[in-house]
């Protein structure tokens, strides 16, 4: 093979890996936050989150998003599904007169400050290590 065919091969093997690449990308699973603003109506929203509109049952939209975008920790409470993501929680239940909502909250809203400790192992907050749960944290060991 001349030199330029291998010039041509190598640069022909770049953009196939850089196409292999980007393809890989897309197919790794999505940000929730894209997939339900994509998919849902848009009703309201505020500074810690927004809502959208859903159609069935809210465990069977949970059960979809679950699937879409496997979530790191689920749990139902009251008629409303919960999934925590890295960034985000999502929240799909009845809202008012509308059966079926999602809502879509920052980590960084309620949850840091324990807005879904009720929910259980996966939801508490992050707590500093050494902190309360049976190791001493305070002076003489004791809070």
């Amino acid at each position: 093979m001349t030199r330029t065919g291998l010039f041509t091969l190598s640069g022909v093997l770049a953009i196939v890996g850089v196409v292999c690449l980007l393809l890989g990308m897309s197919l790794m699973g999505g940000d929730i936050r894209d997939h339900v603003a994509s998919n849902y109506a848009r009703y309201a929203g505020d500074t810690d989150g927004t809502d959208y509109t859903c159609d069935g049952t809210p465990s069977a939209v949970a059960d979809a998003l679950a699937a879409e975008v496997p979530p790191e920790a689920r749990m139902t409470d009251r008629g409303s599904t919960y999934l925590r993501y890295d960034d985000e929680i999502v929240i799909v239940g009845p809202d008012g007169t509308r059966p079926c909502t999602i809502r879509v909250e920052d980590l960084g809203a309620r949850y840091n400050s324990g807005g879904f400790i009720f929910l259980g192992p996966g939801f508490y907050p992050g707590a500093p290590s050494g902190g309360s749960g049976g190791s001493p944290g305070g002076p003489g060991g004791s809070k």
